[in-house]
């Protein structure tokens, strides 16, 4: 909970037990009580913002101003045992419901940055003229895509950034997709980043390294926000492709709208679907390096070292990470995060390149099941995870399995609410290893810098079982 929300919660509370055993009606402390209860509430709702989850609080804020009000001659308290037996079961069952549901569905937040820079961001749109569409038929005749854009940005210039532009869009599908209850979601547009939208580009005779961040199956370009903040912050350049049709949902600047597109879960459709997204991600790529598709790209071009190009994704953007890594070699250093190798199959001598192949713990151990054919998982791709995750380990690759970690233990989803993740997980920490992985893995391979990071990550986090192969 927010300090304001605690704050309001907690005095409610006390104004609540004092309205309910003591002397009723108009009197000053009274007054006093109700009108310090609407000042924390309207203090709240213009620094948060009003939401579902403070709905218990709302009522009994009500209720308590209707005692005051309502017959405020009848200042008699009742002393019988059963009343006041009554009233403490309702003061309980109010402070219950207050505490718990903004605990277990909070306001997403990610941790500070912990670089010098200031975070800028723009979103832009990419017409492939020389590609159709066929994800997403009769609604374009050329594949269209969308990308968010971070980049090092002059402190005190653009405004604080939203979490997503069009969040009812995105909290709509959101619940269609990943089988949250809609009302779940809808708080997610007062989540606030550490991004400032059209902020003006770094004045900088350096140059930073270009991150590309793919999306897993059926979420967004912004999903890793926590991470991608993180790095810009340190000196990086991140294009966060949103994937037409198969993201959560694609709004392009006319307005139209492009909802996930149901697929087949099976091995042979993600095997051919992944090279739709390596065609995106290389087209992005080429545009990026071009930097002729908008004015407004020109002078975050201008500040990018394009010979030090990384990639990192989730789920199956994770695998489009490594399947680039492979085959683009532009693409000098990649992270996959949880995501099963699909695609064309692993070369012998692995990628030949710097990788990372970060697993949740409780992916391995699905996979571990389904490969030994335990009952209840015999899941083919956790049985084919399983098999390809042994194909990576080859010299010079790195793996991490994060202990209390789930797939969505990637993702800012992880803080929408605890319930979703597995016992005991600490969400800000997972995202403060993940940001430390990421960072020291890219400083090294990309910027040459920052040698031993991986290896005091490693003794700071046996846990972790971060091997080099």
């Amino acid at each position: 909970m927010k300090t304001l929300e605690v704050l309001f919660t907690i005095i409610l509370l006390l104004s609540s037990i004092s309205l309910t055993f003591r002397q009723r009606g108009v009197t000053r402390i009274n007054l006093f009580v109700i009108a310090a209860n609407y000042s924390l509430l309207f203090g709240t709702i213009m620094t948060i913002g009003a939401n579902w989850r403070m709905i218990p609080a709302y009522i009994v804020l009500l209720l308590l101003t209707l005692q005051v009000f309502v017959k405020p001659k009848s200042t008699i308290v009742s002393k019988k045992l059963s009343m006041k037996i009554i009233k403490i079961l309702g003061v309980a069952v109010a402070t219950f419901a207050m505490f718990t549901l903004p605990k277990l569905f909070p306001i997403m937040s990610f941790p500070e940055p912990t670089g010098e820079y200031t975070i800028g961001t723009q979103t832009f749109h990419l017409i492939d003229k020389n590609r159709k569409e066929f994800v997403v038929p009769n609604h374009q005749v050329n594949r269209e895509l969308m990308i968010q854009v971070y980049y090092p940005g002059e402190k005190g210039t653009g405004q604080p950034s939203p979490y997503f532009e069009h969040i009812d869009a995105l909290t709509e599908q959101l619940a269609a997709t990943q089988g949250f209850p809609y009302i779940a979601t809808t708080h997610l547009g007062l989540t606030k980043t550490h991004s400032y939208q059209d902020a003006t580009p770094i004045k900088s005779k350096e140059k930073f390294p270009l991150l590309l961040f793919a999306h897993g199956m059926s979420l967004y370009s912004r999903q890793n926000t926590f991470q991608l903040e993180e790095l810009v912050s340190h000196g990086y350049i991140v294009v966060a492709l949103n994937f037409t049709g198969d993201a959560t949902t694609t709004i392009f600047p006319d307005g139209d709208r492009v909802d996930f597109t149901p697929i087949e879960n099976t091995i042979t459709f993600l095997n051919n679907r992944i090279k739709l997204w390596e065609q995106d991600a290389s087209f992005v790529l080429d545009e990026v390096i071009k930097a002729d598709f908008d004015k407004n790209f020109h002078t975050i071009a201008s500040l990018i070292d394009f010979d030090s190009i990384g990639m990192l994704g989730h789920s199956f953007g994770g695998a489009t990470s490594t399947q680039m890594l492979v085959k683009d070699s532009r693409i000098k250093a990649a992270i996959d995060m949880d995501g099963g190798l699909y695609g064309d199959s692993m070369p012998a001598n692995g990628p030949a390149k710097p990788f990372m192949l970060m697993n949740a713990e409780a992916s391995i151990n699905f996979m571990k099941e389904a490969y030994s054919q335990q009952p209840g998982n015999r899941d083919e791709l956790f049985v084919e995870s399983y098999l390809r995750n042994k194909t990576i380990e080859k010299p010079g690759v790195y793996t991490a399995i994060i202990p209390k970690t789930n797939h969505g233990s990637f993702t800012d989803l992880a803080a929408v609410s605890p319930i979703i993740n597995e016992s005991g997980a600490d969400v800000n920490a997972i995202y403060k290893l993940i940001n430390e992985l990421s960072l020291g893995f890219f400083d090294k391979n990309l910027k040459g810098i920052h040698e031993n990071k991986l290896n005091e990550i490693q003794k700071a986090h046996p846990e972790i079982n971060l091997t080099l192969h």
